[in-house]
């Protein structure tokens, strides 16, 4: 009997095969940001149980207490790691050829979770004024801030799902020029909530003096409530991966930055992860105020389906219209 395919038939049948079961993949990693935003906030809770003083009740190996040694920290350290699955199901996505509604849609209620409400609730629990049962030897002054800093942790979420929501209906899907966005992304301003709980949690507790930490503990519901501001804002950010892979720079720019980066992340990780996240969330103000005064151009914003380099260049061509009709579609972009 015949062979029921042609060899060119069969490999385009593997492929497709592949690219069924590499489908779900993308749903996956957006699930698993979801539930590093739901671990972050049980460790908040944790963390405003034990009033701030948890210490090494955050874990019981003494390899992962050097590490993290708060609540908090771990928390922060969950939601890096929910940036992580965040980046990696947009490229999975392409690379499954499954960039789909759904997936858009699952997304941005992840993201909702992990880069709005959960660094509110490491906001609130980094500044608590006090545990439950000392609330009433707060003064009128105290008991009035500490209202203040709900309200403004409140209104951070509320920004980062508006943020969310304007991505949504905004978004192009011409890729041509996707090297900006139109306001602080949230994942950029959650990493500035996170860079600056590592940083108090793991350095500032030991070498800085107790007034200035208790300050800085003050100041850090107002900080977010700006990073919300720049969130819903029409300030231009750039697209980093993009304005590195996709911009005119020489490689020896890209290799320098990354190794610069690289650098700093092994010899002192929490100082470099709050400077660089620092740096982006006020890159956009800054750069507004010098286009400002030398009079250049706004560049025409057009909000990024895309991350850098298309993954779906490792197949082939692209099979022929209707192959794919009947494959269960999946996911994604990210860039919100």
């Amino acid at each position: 009997m015949p062979d029921r395919f042609s060899p060119s038939e069969l490999q385009q049948r593997n492929r497709e095969r592949v690219l069924k079961t590499v489908g779900v993949l993308p749903s996956l990693a957006t699930l698993g940001n979801l539930a590093c935003g739901v671990g972050a906030i049980y460790l908040c809770m944790l963390s405003m149980q034990a009033a701030g003083r948890d210490g090494d009740a955050a874990v019981q190996s003494a390899r992962l207490i050097f590490k993290l040694p708060s609540f908090l920290s771990a928390a922060a350290y969950l939601l890096v790691l929910g940036m992580i699955f965040d980046a990696l199901d947009g490229r999975l996505a392409r690379l499954a050829r499954k960039t789909t509604e759904f997936g858009a849609q699952l997304d941005s209620l992840a993201d909702v979770v992990s880069f709005g409400v959960a660094p509110a609730c490491l906001v609130l629990a980094l500044a608590q004024p006090a545990i439950f049962s000392e609330m009433a030897d707060l003064t009128g002054a105290e008991r009035a801030w500490w209202r203040a800093e709900w309200v403004m942790a409140a209104m951070y979420v509320c920004c980062a799902a508006l943020r969310l929501a304007r991505f949504n209906v905004e978004n192009e899907e011409d890729e041509s020029s996707h090297m900006v966005f139109g306001g602080l992304p949230s994942p950029g301003a959650a990493g500035a909530v996170m860079g600056a709980v590592i940083l108090h949690q793991e350095l500032l507790q030991d070498l800085a003096h107790p007034t200035v930490i208790a300050v800085l503990e003050r100041l850090m519901p107002p900080f977010a409530a700006g990073l919300g501001l720049l969130m819903v804002s029409r300030i231009q950010y750039p697209h980093m991966v993009n304005a590195l892979l996709r911009g005119r720079r020489p490689l020896w720019q890209i290799v320098a930055t990354f190794v610069m980066v690289l650098i700093g992340l092994v010899v002192a990780f929490e100082v470099t992860l709050a400077v660089v996240a620092a740096i982006y969330a006020l890159s956009g103000p800054y750069m507004a105020i010098v286009r400002r005064i030398t009079g250049r151009p706004v560049q025409p914003i057009a909000e990024s389906t895309d991350t850098g380099i298309d993954l779906t260049e490792t197949f082939e061509d692209d099979p022929t219209p209707g192959d794919d009709d009947d494959e269960p579609e999946t996911n994604m972009r990210i860039g919100s």
